[in-house]
């Protein structure tokens, strides 16, 4: 009987070493899920600012689109005839070939127009010229306006930036049948 009582006693502290080792390696998962739940909840965190931003900085081009937009609307109601040739005025022809989709306007010397309140935010307006309507005639005036069977195109295109690294660039083709 005595003998049976050591080996009683031994298989206890066996099993208490057992015991620990599993809480510890218990805890050490239980440690893991929370670390790696926080990194996924700062990740989340992180996507959710970046795309908030992402939005303020598209519903700001679009404001300046609407800027640019009413300004290509005084400048085909004006009576007498706009000039696109001055530089750093933000309006430009379609043979100025420039790039708005270069996110970066300033690094290729664009010009652009900045609506008063909007510290980042700028637009650019092209005349893409008098566009023949398919099917129909048009006519050349002695003074070199087209008259007839044609609309004239401007392309409104305008930049926001907001935040880090949110960029936004927004375009509407605007359509008349008056010539600037």
């Amino acid at each position: 009987m005595g003998n049976s009582l050591i080996r009683r006693r031994s298989a206890d502290h066996r099993q208490r070493g057992i015991s620990l080792v599993v809480a510890l390696v218990m805890l050490l998962v239980l440690t893991l899920i929370g670390v790696s739940s926080m990194n996924t909840a700062v990740l989340e965190l992180k996507m959710a600012g970046s795309m908030q931003q992402q939005n303020v900085a598209l519903n700001r081009a679009e404001e300046v689109l609407q800027v640019a937009e009413a300004g290509t609307d005084t400048i085909v109601n004006t009576a007498s005839a706009f000039d696109f040739g001055v530089a750093g005025d933000g309006f430009y022809l379609s043979a100025d070939d420039i790039n708005v989709h270069d996110v970066n306007w300033d690094e290729q010397n664009l010009s652009s127009v900045k609506p008063d309140a909007l510290v980042n935010d700028v637009y650019v307006t092209e005349y893409l010229g008098p566009k023949p309507i398919p099917g129909e005639s048009i006519k050349v005036a002695a003074d070199g306006r087209i008259t007839g069977g044609a609309v004239h195109t401007f392309r409104n295109t305008s930049r926001s930036e907001s935040g880090k690294s949110a960029v936004r660039l927004v375009q509407s083709i605007y359509v008349t049948e008056d010539a600037p």
